[in-house]
């Protein structure tokens, strides 16, 4: 059961895989830039886009998104803030609303993108969450050994 659910957390980070490439993509910039720490105009609005698109709409959480980004859980409060501001007025950042409708748009009517349907979000959340609770009972199944050990039984 163990990989099964490695599986599909591995699947999870395929799919912002595959928006990351097509956020780079757009923005014809050198594939794993979005990762980089690179300031430069075309890297950070892909980078923006793409982090917006993973948090917005398919639902990732900071914590989430920061182990799929390489980036501090706090960046994602800067990008959230600015993609909220350019698509409220999209005539502050004319580019970045079109390339993030574009980056949305080509995602989702792509018929292999797993993340289309919330409710299959949803599932991979809920597997994630069972993972995570596993790994808590381990560790506490591990200290408790120890204990055990320490009282002699």
């Amino acid at each position: 059961m163990m990989n099964n659910l490695s599986d599909r957390l591995e699947t999870i980070e395929e799919e912002i895989k595959k928006i990351k490439f097509i956020a780079e993509e757009l923005a014809d910039i050198p594939f794993g830039s979005i990762d980089q720490s690179s300031r430069k105009r075309m890297h950070a609005l892909a980078r923006t886009a793409a982090a917006a698109f993973v948090t917005c709409e398919i639902g990732l959480n900071y914590d989430q998104a920061k182990y799929y980004f390489k980036r501090h859980r706090t960046s994602f409060y800067h990008y959230n803030k600015k993609h909220l501001s350019y698509m409220e007025n999209p005539k502050i950042y004319p580019e970045y609303y079109q390339f993030y409708t574009t980056l949305r748009d080509l995602y989702m009517n792509n018929d292999e993108s797993l993340f289309k349907s919330k409710r299959t979000y949803d599932f991979y959340q809920e597997i994630e969450k069972a993972q995570q609770q596993q790994k808590a009972i381990e560790r506490r199944l591990k200290k408790l050994n120890e204990e055990a050990k320490l009282l002699g039984l």
